[in-house]
């Protein structure tokens, strides 16, 4: 059950507050009742441990509201137990008996409440338990972002994100889609998949002689992966053939595009810039190469989209357009301290400083999107056009624990140049374009109004 965010975290406050009152329902309780046995608090040990790495490791602990974790575990227990708040809070309050020694102080009612659920589910594992309230626990933050995860789905995340920013992979190189029930295949520019002949809106039927069937995207490209040199067979449907095609792909090193450029009409150009990943800048280098081979005039940045990705990369599209020992952005750790992170000497600079510069943002430009949309906007180097962004402003790493398994969450914060975080106060547009059909012909009137008239 997925909670709409406002009413979970109410729901999450509802039960902090009912921890504080739990002494007085106590008191109200017949000693005559039969109390609940909690059980066996060592079985609970990962669920302490991960409460501690959550105040040991969280971004700014200041900001850690135990009492809404524990409120996670709690509705956790509720949810997944099908448990009624009545007689739920009787049952809790009939609880006595000292509490273990290993009992984290802020999970006291949670190790008392995991009893309950426990006597309703007696058929259930202590790992599922374990799991349970852990999720709960970081569920209970406010980051959208943070996650635990198993110790099974831990490596292939670990995978995932670092194939997310990586420069290249081994694959067929090839987007794979989703339309009205069926696979298509768009090959990159120069890849495995266009050399062998595959054709964009080309409908994926089968891999290796089994059908895809209702495979989702993801397993699709999980079933096309393989080693350097090895060959994957695809059948493929082509519009206007009435035959399937069949084609052998040889796997090989692939370099998969982030961003797309052009010149528009008035010498305006156009790069956007889909995910950081870690030849984002060399990409835009090269971009900025070509339009500005062409007479570019003016530039139209779009970020719109943009889920953030590769830290360095970031800094280096931003520093195309900002001298070197400028500020790109200020990291605080968990203590408070600040450290300042500036633009390097970048021999690759372009001489593009009198270039006039818009960006496209929204509501989806999340991280260090959003640095470089702050950093170019509060040094006056461009204006930002659209809707405010996410406002992710939390770096997130795995703190893993000690069965394998780990919490995925801010470890730090940034701050904008000049010392905003972006969590509370994401970045604002200079020109507020709430239509996103709007907002890149806002952005090109924008700059040709301020280009000279003939050109």
């Amino acid at each position: 059950m997925i909670f709409q965010p406002n009413f979970r975290f109410g729901l999450i406050l509802t039960l902090g507050a009912i921890l504080v009152v739990l002494p007085l329902l106590t008191a109200c309780v017949s000693d005559a009742e039969e109390p609940i046995d909690p059980g066996d608090a060592d079985e609970l040990a990962l669920v302490w441990e991960a409460w501690y790495s959550l105040h040991d490791n969280y971004a700014a602990p200041g900001a850690l509201r135990q009492g809404a974790v524990a409120g996670g575990a709690m509705e956790r227990i509720l949810e997944l137990g099908e448990l009624e708040p009545y007689p739920f809070l009787t049952d809790l309050g009939r609880m006595r008996g000292q509490v273990p020694a290993s009992v984290p102080a802020g999970l006291t009612d949670v190790w008392r409440a995991t009893g309950i659920y426990r006597q309703a589910n007696p058929g259930a594992e202590p790992d599922e338990v374990s799991n349970m309230l852990i999720r709960g626990l970081v569920g209970g933050l406010p980051d959208p972002g943070a996650e635990y995860l198993t110790s099974d789905q831990l490596p292939e995340a670990l995978e995932r994100l670092q194939s997310s920013t990586e420069a290249t992979y081994i694959g067929i190189g090839a987007q794979v889609g989703l339309r009205e029930g069926r696979i298509l295949l768009a090959p990159f520019n120069d890849s495995p998949a266009e050399k062998a002949g595959i054709e964009p809106g080309d409908t994926l039927l089968a891999i290796d002689g089994v059908p895809v069937g209702d495979a989702t995207p993801p397993e699709v490209g999980d079933r096309i992966k393989g080693e350097e040199g090895t060959k994957v067979l695809l059948s493929l449907q082509r519009s206007g053939h009435d035959e399937p095609l069949d084609l052998e792909v040889y796997r090989g090193n692939v370099e998969p595009p982030t961003l797309s450029s052009r010149l528009t009409p008035g010498g305006i150009g156009y790069i956007r810039v889909h995910l950081f990943r870690d030849n984002t800048g060399r990409q835009v280098f090269d971009a900025l190469e070509r339009l500005k081979q062409v007479d570019m005039l003016a530039l139209i940045l779009d970020l719109r989209g943009n889920p953030g990705g590769s830290v360095e990369a970031a800094a280096e599209v931003a520093g195309q357009f900002l001298p070197p020992g400028e500020l790109f952005r200020l990291v605080e750790d968990r203590d408070g301290i600040r450290s300042e992170h500036r633009f390097t000497d970048d021999q690759n600079r372009l001489s593009i400083d009198d270039l006039l510069v818009a960006t496209l943002v929204d509501d989806r430009t999340t991280g260090v999107a959003e640095a470089v949309a702050a950093a170019l906007q509060e040094a006056g180097r461009a204006a930002v056009i659209g809707v405010p962004t996410f406002g992710e402003g939390s770096s997130y790493e795995f703190v893993e624990l000690s069965d394998g398994s780990a919490i995925y969450i801010p470890v730090s914060r940034w701050y904008t140049p000049e010392g905003t975080w972006v969590g509370e106060n994401p970045v604002q547009p200079d020109v507020l374009v709430e239509s996103g059909e709007m907002q890149f012909s806002t952005a090109y009137e924008y700059l040709d109004s301020r280009l000279p008239l003939f050109r």
